[in-house]
């Protein structure tokens, strides 16, 4: 409303000027300082502070523009000198008010940067803010209170700055504190002291308080809260690297222990030395304390081990090649009819594959393929015994030894009793039979189709005849669990 009042006054300002100052005086000095003061009123915030005197001195001014077109000028002048000392009245009453206020906000201002630790995100801008501030309360105290309002309104558009640059932080710190706490969790499942575990929780609960400040717009105190707990978790972060480090060499060592298992000191003797040797340094590096140094040894352990793992696996594979070449070489020359051609040009293809891979050092891959040759032509051998262990076992004549062949039948699986109940018409003498041919049966419990046994004659020396291995004597012909779990497929 006052805006538009002053854009009225001004055009009619104007067209009075226009339409009178050739016909009589105009009072223009006085009707320009009025306009002046009114404005100066405004910027010191009458309109808050003494609107009573401004409307005055706006409405006096009207009256004076008024006055010019019906060409009274005596009056004219007598309006604008009143709408000065009206405007001049509510700008002594409204700026002793506008800069103690304005004073007031540039301080609170300050203080809310303070807090959002605009010292240290914007420090330029803090810096001057109170600098503004300081100059405000010095020129208050030299009366000058127009110059000191505006001191005032510096400080407070400086301070606001500096909010703002410090608000653009708060992002940024609670990604900080959310990274932390993830820190603490992984922490949690280390194996920790009971201290460690008080250290920790005391360093979450920090960071739950700097939250809070930071919802609170206190940065600088939410800060000074990570920063504690930033320390208390260097500190577990210390001791969770040590048992991280010991757990690791210990981890490794079994993991060499296993490789060597897997033929790795017959392919990589010197390389698993090396890590052994790297391992033991780390082990006295970490009781004196030297961490990152243990840290580096385990480092040049595990490229060691890396190394070992890939000469043994290049080994295995280059070995596996030429026992599965060697397998299929056997199986074409058994399968002389050509039955299974196109299956053993297929395993071909595949250790033709697994030479491919060989050569380009993609060793696992190699294998793979090769396990899959090698099932294939086994499977093809398991085949061809299916179809010649149809038949019923027969005990044959050889060299003057009776001998019997193991059968293969899904249903009644050839067993060591079950054999000496067909040979001798009594299971109970299984064991004649294993310790005839023990060359041949690791385990009385497991014997497979095609294996053949000698068939010893039963002792002529009368007397109790062998028992069974801990067992009871009286054994039922359905009974498959002595003397042999069964023939195999």
């Amino acid at each position: 409303m006052a805006s538009r009042k002053s854009l009225t006054l001004t055009c009619v300002m104007l067209l009075s000027f226009a339409c009178v100052s050739c016909d009589m005086d105009v009072p223009l000095k006085e009707m320009v300082q009025a306009r002046t003061l009114i404005s100066k009123a405004r910027f010191v915030l009458a309109e808050k502070y003494d609107p009573d005197n401004l409307t005055k001195a706006v409405e006096h001014l009207f009256d004076s523009h008024s006055m010019l077109v019906e060409k009274k000028a005596k009056q004219a002048r007598e309006s604008a000198v009143k709408a000065a000392n009206f405007a001049e009245m509510a700008i002594n009453a409204s700026l002793p008010k506008a800069t103690g206020d304005t004073l007031a906000e540039a301080k609170s201002t300050y203080e809310e940067a303070e807090k959002l630790n605009a010292g240290e995100f914007a420090p330029d801008q803090f810096r001057r803010t109170g600098e503004a501030i300081k100059e405000s309360e010095e020129l208050v105290g030299a009366d000058d209170l127009m110059n000191a309002f505006l001191k005032a309104r510096e400080a407070v558009g400086v301070g606001t700055e500096a909010k703002e640059i410090s608000m653009s932080n708060i992002p940024k710190l609670n990604e900080t504190i959310a990274g932390m706490k993830k820190e603490i969790d992984g922490l949690s499942s280390v194996k920790l002291t009971e201290k460690q575990k008080q250290t920790l929780a005391g360093a979450r609960s920090g960071l739950d308080r700097a939250g809070a400040r930071i919802t609170e717009g206190n940065l600088i105190d939410a800060m000074a809260l990570i920063r504690e707990s930033e320390e208390a978790l260097n500190e577990v972060r210390g001791a969770a690297r040590v048992v991280s480090a010991s757990d690791r060499i210990a981890s490794l060592r079994k993991e060499v222990a296993q490789l060597k298992k897997e033929r790795g000191g017959e392919f990589a003797a010197e390389d698993l030395d090396l890590v052994s040797a790297s391992l033991n340094e780390a082990e006295a590096l970490l009781q004196q304390d030297k961490t990152e140094e243990a840290l580096r040894k385990i480092a040049d352990a595990e490229t060691s081990l890396a190394v070992a793992k890939d000469k043994t696996l290049k080994g295995v594979a280059t070995g596996r090649a030429e026992s599965v070449e060697r397998l299929l070489a056997e199986a074409r020359k058994k399968d002389g009819e050509g039955k299974f051609k196109d299956e053993l040009d297929r395993a071909a293809l595949m250790v033709e594959d697994g030479r491919k891979l060989l050569a380009g050092e993609s060793y696992g891959e190699s294998m793979e393929k090769f396990e899959e040759a090698e099932l294939l032509i086994y499977s093809l051998g398991i085949v061809r015994e299916r179809d010649r262990l149809k038949g019923d076992g027969a005990v044959t004549d050889l060299e003057g030894k009776r001998v019997y062949r193991v059968i293969y039948n899904r249903k009644k699986r050839d067993c060591l009793w079950r054999i000496a109940q067909k040979v001798y018409k009594d299971a109970r003498l299984w064991p004649l039979i294993y310790m005839a041919n023990k060359d041949q049966i690791k385990d009385p419990d497991l014997i497979f189709p095609g294996q053949r046994f000698v068939i010893p004659d039963i002792p002529e020396k009368k007397g109790p005849r062998p028992e069974e291995k801990g067992g009871d004597p009286a054994i039922k012909e359905d009974d498959d669990s002595t003397g042999g779990e069964g023939a195999t497929e």
